[in-house]
């Protein structure tokens, strides 16, 4: 209904507005004609005509405009600013008309650009209220909008709350506010269950505080907030990706310290295994002297079959170990050959050369221990063919000699 009041003081020429009326006098076509008869028969809360005389096509009225919320007129956009209190709260009227710009809040099609600003303006406030209300301390009884924002102790100052009081004027619609957007979706339902948003809102807040810490002037924090609305972006930004980075290197650091004492340990789980296994050694070692004092034929191969295979047995076990050892340091260098150290800053690149070296330096120790073992493994056999050889009867030794030389003739 608001809309038809608003077409007819267009089509009346837009008349100047004095004391929330106007007065016209000419003549109209026809359709405007129709167009009074109409706004003449809608409820008095939208206006009504103090005078109307309509002779042919000539007009003469005087048209009270509404003042209520089912409309308002207003000439200026400060006037309108002015007028409206719910602006400081982000919220505009449904219903009003601003003479200076022909802008009626039910246009669709064109926006004048300081209208375009105010509205931005009032989204920013919405979404800055829905920011600061973890700090608001019970409901606002005087009507103002007053936001509050702590800015955290730095170890040389306490805790310090800033408080903003909202007031739009005219003269911030010349402030640009970029990204508002991002401050409407990191407040959505929809962010609510997303990874970080809570520390993301917490940063923004931070920011907001860090940047008004330097006013003295309350009153004037709101006007400073959106005119050095673009620092705290950037304040955002910056802390945003110290945050995002400080705990992404530190789950890398975490993945890495893990990685290195999960092998660190199971290699030295293998050489335990080893060792109890090889404790054995020394009773074979013993059985080589029993092999020498074999009486008789039985006893000695007895004996000395018992040896070899005592060293086939350890030389199985020392290759299965190997092949374990083997298989976790292939395990190592695949979890840390996707930690490439030119992509990480220094605080990572040490950690991971130093795991690297450290890996690298107990398989080297455990690889030679193996060596080791192996010579050892070999022991038993080595000695019960050292003493079967000793023990051959003197006859088959010549024997062996001499068809060792035909041979070379």
């Amino acid at each position: 209904m608001f809309a038809k009041v608003v077409e007819l003081y267009r089509e009346l020429g837009k008349p100047p507005v004095e004391n929330a009326s106007f007065l016209v006098a000419g003549d109209f076509p026809r359709e405007t004609l129709a167009l009074i008869e109409e706004v003449d028969r809608l409820p008095n809360q939208y206006g009504y005509f103090e005078e109307k005389e309509i002779v042919g096509s000539h007009v003469e009225v005087e048209f009270r405009l509404p003042e209520s919320e089912s409309g308002r007129f207003h000439a200026t956009v400060d006037e309108f600013i002015k007028a409206t209190p719910s602006l400081n709260f982000g919220t505009l009227p449904k219903q009003f008309y601003i003479c200076d710009q022909d802008y009626y809040s039910g246009d669709a099609a064109v926006t004048p650009t300081v209208m375009q600003a105010l509205l931005e303006l009032c989204r920013f406030v919405r979404a800055l209220t829905l920011l600061a209300a973890e700090y608001r301390q019970g409901p606002e009884i005087s009507g103002k909008n007053r936001l509050f924002f702590v800015l955290a102790a730095d170890g040389k100052s306490p805790a310090k709350t800033l408080v903003i009081t909202i007031s739009i004027e005219e003269r911030l619609l010349k402030f640009s506010l970029p990204h508002v957007k991002l401050l409407e979706v990191m407040l959505s339902e929809e962010m609510k269950n997303e990874i970080h948003t809570e520390e993301r809102r917490a940063i923004m807040r931070l920011a907001i505080a860090e940047t008004l810490a330097t006013v003295e002037d309350q009153a004037e924090m709101f006007s400073y907030l959106v005119s050095h609305w673009r620092e705290v972006l950037s304040k955002y930004h910056h802390n945003v990706l110290a945050f995002v980075n400080q705990y992404s290197f530190e789950k890398v650091r975490k993945e890495i310290a893990t990685a290195e004492i999960d092998h660190a340990t199971k290699l030295s789980g293998v050489l335990g295994d080893i060792a109890g296994k090889l404790l054995a050694l020394p009773v074979s070692f013993a059985a080589i002297v029993v092999l020498r004092k074999a009486s008789t034929a039985e006893e000695f191969w007895i004996i000395f079959g018992g040896l070899v295979v005592v060293s086939i047995i350890f030389v199985g076990v020392l290759l299965n170990q190997w092949l374990q050892v083997k298989r976790l340091k292939g395990s190592f260098d695949i979890i840390f050959g996707q930690y490439d150290e030119s992509n990480f800053p220094k605080k990572l690149r040490i950690p991971i050369r130093t795991a690297r070296k450290n890996i690298t330096r107990q398989y080297s120790i455990l690889a030679t221990t193996f060596l080791v073992f192996a010579c050892l493994a070999f022991a038993p056999a080595i000695g019960a063919l050292y003493v079967w050889i000793t023990k051959l009867p003197s006859s088959l030794i010549d024997a062996c000699l001499l068809f060792a030389k035909g041979l070379q003739q």
